[in-house]
């Protein structure tokens, strides 16, 4: 035999023993179940009681960068282009590792993602907004949840092997699904260890499996069952994965004697290290729909341990948390516009007379309301606390028509409403009433962002909003409702357009409405609201009883046969003025113990006149009326009827 041939030989002989061994020493796999084709085994250089979680990271050309398998997303072919936030990931204790144990870069999980953008628009106005009558998808987006684009897959350690099922995956070629538990690692801990070790530098000494954590042997509450007699020096840790249905901010709460911590999705929530007396600690997270991962690390020194779990949902009561029946959050609406859309801040203790600046706070999670109806007990959707929170509601609502509408906020500390990039009302600590605020706002046909924020330090929380339209009662603002002022044709019916202004308290003469902005109009049939009419509102102008002005414009024409001498009289509290063209006709003073009355007279030619009739009311009773007697008439109100 030759030399060479025999070095080949020797060379061949040697891979295959080096292969043959590092295969026999490889105990541990990543099993993959894919949906076609046979299922793979990656072999593992590291236990599997480290691996925390999974996630698939994209190489280049985003193909996966596990050197030991092609993975195919759950779904098919047609997913393979799934971003890297939404593949599942293997990491262990030591951090994210590929299937050759390689560590990886990751991205630290978010608790939570911002919401939409409202676009402000054209906020109310005379001009009005760009006409939409319903919100297109150019102007937000409605909010996803943190983390909503990724799905977990469970993990489950059974017979030194990994596996893992994908959710929403269909039963065809698949293990049936099991229920989630913890799985617990006991170690043996130095002694006399006063603080959380680094976990991943012991093995455990025994794994058991368990679905909750409710640990006081004085009690009675063994669980997990199969610990130690004697506990001290010990540590445990539970690991595991459990499902979110809806999403929200959840409520956790640890009762322990020493050292705890607890981890989700890779952010610590809650931590109270060290030797101590039973003590409970708690902490909140906002959690998206779908598969979340859990670690609960503990020591226990001397003596008999507590260690419980508990948590509460967005709604509901507290509870002992369950790994195998997971979580129930709110669902998201199938109308996203039909509701508001809420950030929720905890705010830093202090004094905010003029409420917290929210953009330099971050959101700790999201709620939706359907209405703005919060009088005296707990916030919904924000379980177990209610000082210093702070709230950002955002959404869109539509109008149809045209017309001054009245917004009414209650609130018990800072509140401000904002309609496109208006004001519209405010509320201060120092502004506090049991009836809160009116603030009004002109409003023609189309689409509308509304932004609300809201402030509240201690005690029961209240926050309403009402909205009154312009001839409908006052109820609760609901974004889902279409809110109705006067047809969008209602200048085309010969009615009569009458111009409001808001005039500022004190004013004591009629001011010079040429001068002034209208903060609104409606159209009416005829200049006719008598002073004891039953009511103090006029139909356009709802909830306004104080401080206002309104001009009446009237442009009409004469033939021969009608033009001739026309008396008019004018019937008013507070004041009121009549001019034709550019004569002052009829100049009625009031603001005293009786209406003032007063006629004028004028001489009318064929052709066309203008005609304005402008009205203050300051305080107290209100109203105006103008009578007209034409030429050999009887007198009788001024109307296009």
């Amino acid at each position: 035999m030759k030399l060479s041939t025999f070095r080949t030989i020797l060379t061949l002989l040697m891979l295959i023993f080096f292969l043959t061994a590092s295969i026999g020493f490889a105990e541990d796999y990543l099993v993959i179940k894919k949906k076609s084709g046979p299922t793979q085994k990656v072999p593992l250089n590291f236990p599997p009681d480290q691996i925390e979680s999974f996630q698939v990271e994209s190489g280049p050309n985003n193909q996966p960068s596990n050197a030991g398998a092609q993975l195919n997303p759950p779904g098919g072919a047609e997913k393979s282009a799934q971003t890297p936030s939404e593949r599942p990931a293997i990491t262990s204790d030591e951090g994210p590792v590929d299937t050759s144990g390689s560590k990886v870069p990751t991205q630290e999980s978010q608790a939570f993602k911002k919401g939409p953008q409202i676009k402000q628009g054209q906020g109310p106005g005379i001009s009005g907004p760009t006409r939409h009558t319903t919100p297109g998808p150019e102007k937000a987006v409605p909010f996803k949840g943190p983390d909503q684009s990724q799905t977990k897959p469970s993990v489950g350690v059974e017979q030194r092997s990994v596996s893992t099922t994908s959710q929403g995956q269909g039963a065809s070629n698949q293990q049936p699904a099991t229920r989630s538990v913890f799985n617990v690692g006991i170690f043996k801990l130095p002694d006399n260890i006063a603080a959380l070790p680094d976990f991943s530098a012991f093995k455990p000494f025994k794994v058991l499996a368990t679905d909750r954590v409710d640990l006081d042997p004085a009690k009675g509450e063994n669980e997990p069952s199969g610990l130690p007699e004697k506990m001290d020096d010990t540590g445990l840790r539970f690991m595991g994965t459990f499902l979110v249905s809806g999403e929200g901010l959840f409520r956790w709460r640890v009762e322990s004697k020493d050292g705890v911590r607890l981890n989700i999705d890779d952010k610590t929530i809650i931590e109270n290290d060290g030797i101590h007396q039973a003590a409970s600690k708690d902490g909140y997270v906002h959690l998206a729909e779908g598969v979340h991962s859990i670690i609960l690390d503990s020591f226990n020194s001397k003596g008999a341990p507590l260690l419980k779990l508990f948590v509460q949902a967005p709604t509901g009561q507290e509870q002992l948390f369950s790994i195998g029946n997971g979580l129930l959050g709110w669902k998201e609406p199938a109308k996203p516009y039909d509701v508001l859309w809420g950030h929720i801040y905890f705010v830093p203790q202090g004094n905010y007379p003029e409420g917290p600046d929210f953009g330099k706070l971050t959101p700790v999670g999201r709620l939706i309301a359907p209405q703005l109806d919060i009088d005296g007990g707990n916030f919904p959707g924000i379980p177990g606390r209610r000082d210093m929170i702070g709230l950002k509601y955002q959404g869109f609502f539509n109008v149809e028509g045209a017309g001054i509408f009245a917004f009414r906020l209650i609130a018990d500390n800072f509140a401000k409403l904002m309609i496109g990039k208006n004001p519209i009302v405010e509320m201060t600590k120092g502004s506090k009433n049991d009836q809160g605020v009116i603030g009004w706002a002109f409003l023609q046909q189309g689409s509308y962002p509304i932004v609300l924020d809201y402030f509240h330090t201690q005690g029961e929380p209240k926050l309403q909003l009402f909205v009154t339209q312009p001839t409908k009662p006052e109820e609760l603002f609901s974004p889902a409702n279409t809110l109705t002022g006067f047809p969008a044709d209602s200048g085309k019916l010969s009615l009569i357009p009458a111009f409001v202004y808001f005039v500022p308290t004190n004013t004591k003469k009629m001011p010079n409405f040429n001068k002034l902005s209208p903060a609104g109009m409606f159209f009416t049939k005829s200049i006719d609201y008598p002073i004891d009419r039953g009511t103090r509102e006029f139909p356009g102008i709802p909830k306004r009883e104080e401080w206002f002005g309104i001009r009446f414009y009237v442009k009409f024409s004469l033939s021969d046969q009608e033009a001739g001498t026309y008396k008019f009289r004018i019937v008013c509290d507070d004041s009121a003025r009549l001019i034709i063209g550019k004569k002052m006709v009829v100049n009625a003073e009031g603001g005293g113990a009786k209406p003032a009355t007063q006629s004028g007279s004028v001489e009318l030619t064929p052709g066309s006149h203008e005609m304005f009739l402008d009205y203050l009311q300051t305080t107290g009773p209100d109203g105006v009326q103008l009578f007209i007697t034409p030429p050999g008439g009887q007198e009788k109100i001024f109307s296009f009827d």
